[in-house]
């Protein structure tokens, strides 16, 4: 009892540094986001702003572009590729999971190999493909890449093999069909993959900036990293709306993170029970 009070508060001690390393950087660009640009050029730098209360690049931001609009956009995006992924995976992994046909084994591989493709590689023939169909600058053509995830497969697959078969007999000899299995078996019994998928998916999507950057052309498309750029050129940055913009963009991510939190973290302590 003593040794396990003793080895929970080293864990502690370890886990606090490392919080705070990772939370800094978002605690300094909120910090920035309240100065004005001489607080921010002054040598040497000042931690707090002069006026915590100074909400003035925040609306700066808003007034010089329609950062809203982009956030929406970006929410759009993520959000029906998130969706579209978590679905499409998991039913591939039910498949790679409980079924047995020919070549199994060698799609499964494929499908994880894709991984080790860098998307740059397959940039230039989507873009034709694209083109081809007349869905560039559209919503369509920023999700198309997205829509499917190879590393949602895999961790699908890996979630849904932990599901005893016996429950899938079970319920066909019910006569429940493998759509009705899947939906009322499969799915509720790996939510925590599910919401832990969500989240990498949603992240994913939303950091992305190289091919919303090559399909978008029109503002009225720009997902909320093409908005961020708005504000820098080759000349300089105008760093206090930067920071303002940046801490905006990290309040969805922030917010789904909360809402799935409890599922992720129900699966990795479930994941540390055995039998």
């Amino acid at each position: 009892m003593l040794k396990a009070f003793f080895a929970s508060k080293v864990a502690y001690i370890l886990l606090i540094p490392g919080a705070c390393i990772i939370f800094f950087p978002i605690f300094w660009i909120a910090l920035t986001s309240l100065k004005t640009p001489p607080e921010i050029q002054i040598v040497p730098p000042t931690f707090f702003p002069k006026q915590l209360s100074n909400t003035t690049n925040y609306f700066e931001v808003f007034r010089r572009e329609p950062f809203g609009n982009f956030i929406l956009n970006s929410l759009f995006v993520a959000s029906i590729c998130s969706i579209s992924s978590v679905f499409l995976s998991s039913l591939a992994g039910y498949g790679y999971a409980k079924f047995n046909f020919p070549g199994k084994n060698l799609f499964f591989f494929a499908t994880v190999g894709m991984l080790m493709i860098p998307f740059q590689t397959i940039m230039v023939p989507l873009y034709l493909w694209l083109t081809r169909f007349g869905l560039l600058d559209t919503y369509v053509g920023i999700m198309t890449p997205f829509l499917v995830s190879a590393f949602g497969v895999f961790l699908m697959r890996v979630a849904i093999e932990t599901i005893p078969s016996d429950y899938i007999d079970a319920a066909r000899i019910d006569g429940c069909s493998d759509l009705r299995i899947f939906m009322q078996i499969i799915l509720p019994s790996v939510k925590p993959a599910l919401a832990t998928l969500a989240i990498i998916k949603f992240m994913w999507t939303w950091n992305e900036l190289l091919w919303p950057l090559i399909v978008t052309s029109s503002t009225s498309k720009y997902v909320v990293t093409l908005g961020l750029s708005s504000f820098t050129n080759m000349y300089f940055r105008e760093y206090h709306l930067l920071t303002a913009a940046a801490a905006l963009s990290m309040i969805p991510t922030i917010a789904i993170f909360l809402l799935f939190q409890k599922w992720v973290i129900r699966g990795v302590a479930m994941s540390g029970l055995k039998g």
